[in-house]
């Protein structure tokens, strides 16, 4: 079983102790979801390494290009490089939701779902996780406050095909018209023909160069979106974090860096932390598999070689038909 898969099983298995474990104690709701993690995944724990990767570096799509990303200095980093081109007229530029609206007109928008799981619902050849967002187990201290099925909420604009799909309008948006063609505009500036959208928390790059007074300190697992020559280039920069001797995670002055040296003229920073995943389509002899390139870092702070992927509210798939 390769790691990618792992995260997967983990990440919906936690997510199915949700209403096994919800009227539990905290402590003992999370000794109950590690024991059944224990005891589900088995001989493959023991498989599963953290500092390798057993992803190909290079893939047979001709519009985008994936690469691998490492450094030693000055930090150890490891994480994917991914610039599509957005002119192709078979590429398709979607979101995918985790779920149906579990509450009506309420607070809630959508469920949380692993974003392997969002790309294979969606048939998405590639997808990332997006927005920041607030789910119904905020305040839970569990190491794993954030399950599959949790009722989810964006905190910033996300549209898909043209329809507004949340209520909230923070943060910086990164807009794709109907040709896909990319732009990064203010949030009182949404195009009128704006069909896709997602936000960050803040804009990191612009005029390609970082902006001013970005946080130089704490360093994380990151996501960041960006676009060169003219809005038809879309560059992704994934970086693994919070791993000891794999990747110490970015600062969002590193991130903006990269992302400018990357020749990024406008870039903003989406979700990280334990919300970091990118997901290629992989085709096999039993099917197509959903490989997660990177390397989670929920389960990080637990005593077992595992990374958990996070579920979430929404993702930003792509297709080439």
């Amino acid at each position: 079983m390769v790691r990618g898969e792992m995260c997967v099983k983990l990440g919906i298995f936690c997510g199915a102790f949700h209403v096994v474990c919800s009227g539990t104690m905290p402590i003992l709701r999370s000794l109950i979801c590690l024991i059944a993690i224990l005891v589900s995944c088995g001989q493959a724990l023991a498989e599963v390494q953290t500092t390798q990767s057993t992803t190909p570096s290079t893939t047979q799509a001709t519009s985008y290009k994936l690469e691998r990303f490492t450094a030693e200095e000055p930090q150890r980093w490891e994480g994917w490089i991914v610039q599509i081109d957005l002119t192709d007229p078979k590429l398709q530029v979607a979101i995918g939701t985790g779920g149906p609206d579990p509450d009506g007109p309420g607070t809630w928008e959508t469920i949380l779902t692993p974003t392997s799981q969002i790309a294979k619902n969606c048939d998405f050849d590639l997808a990332v996780n997006t927005v920041f967002f607030m789910n119904n187990r905020d305040h839970d201290k569990s190491p794993l406050k954030y399950q599959a099925g949790d009722f989810a909420s964006s905190v910033g604009l996300v549209m898909d095909a043209g329809k507004v799909l949340t209520t909230r309008r923070e943060g910086v948006p990164i807009v794709f018209d109907k040709n896909n063609r990319a732009s990064i505009v203010p949030m009182d500036k949404i195009p009128e023909n704006a069909h896709t959208i997602v936000s960050g928390n803040q804009q990191i790059v612009e005029n390609g160069k970082p902006m001013d007074k970005l946080n130089a300190e704490n360093r994380a697992p990151r996501v960041s979106v960006g676009i060169k020559d003219e809005g038809k280039t879309l560059v992704l920069f994934v970086i693994d974090g919070r791993r000891e001797g794999w990747s110490d995670g970015m600062t969002v002055a590193e991130l903006a860096k990269k992302m400018a040296d990357l020749g990024c003229v406008a870039a903003i920073n989406l979700d990280g932390g334990g919300s970091t995943t990118l997901v290629a389509k992989r085709p096999s002899p039993d099917g197509d598999k959903y490989k997660v390139l990177n390397t989670p870092s929920d389960g990080s702070t637990l005593p077992l070689p595992i990374a958990i992927e996070r579920p979430v509210p929404y993702v930003l798939g792509f297709r080439w038909r």
